[in-house]
């Protein structure tokens, strides 16, 4: 029978997951705002183009907040 690992997040661990939900959301959010802008005004204004690269920049940070979250970072404490 296998033994299940549970993962010890530390703090920083779980702020980076909880930033990283934050930023998929918020990814999803622009996805959103840049669909319902393309219905309205078509593809040809900036602000289309800027919903765009804010879904590239949450899904990216997003992401690499969530490697982090789920990385097995050693134990560097010294006990003495």
């Amino acid at each position: 029978m296998m033994k299940k690992h549970t993962k010890k997040r530390r703090l920083g661990q779980k702020i980076s997951l909880f930033f990283s939900i934050f930023c998929y959301v918020m990814a999803i959010a622009a996805a959103v705002f840049a669909f319902i802008w393309k219905a309205d005004n078509g593809t040809q204004d900036p602000i289309f183009a800027s919903a765009l690269a804010s879904i590239f920049f949450f899904g990216s940070c997003g992401f690499v907040l969530h490697y982090i979250a789920n990385a097995n970072l050693p134990d560097f404490n010294l006990k003495t």
